[in-house]
């Protein structure tokens, strides 16, 4: 199972590719742009064998923080990741 402390690392990662100087938490507000959704998915496969696929435009947009992309992870996939608080 796919923890928040992992999701919350592989977003720090991402914002650090945006050149983003700032230290992501887990509410930490962050905007993910298509490289960084790219990324996300990069990183889910690579590491976890998971494959991200992309959600409807809606969706990105309320993916803000760390937990708010867990808590969407949590409810596609409640097999691979650990539910979100």
């Amino acid at each position: 199972m796919i923890t928040r402390e992992e999701i919350t690392a592989i977003i720090a990662e991402c914002m650090a590719l945006q050149m983003v100087d700032t230290s992501v938490e887990y509410d930490t507000q962050i905007a993910i742009d298509s490289f960084s959704f790219v990324w996300l998915q990069h990183v889910l496969g690579e590491r976890f064998g998971y494959d991200l696929q992309p959600p409807d435009i809606d969706v990105m947009q309320t993916l803000n923080s760390a937990r708010s992309v867990h808590r969407y992870l949590a409810d596609v996939s409640p097999d691979r990741f650990v539910a979100a608080d």
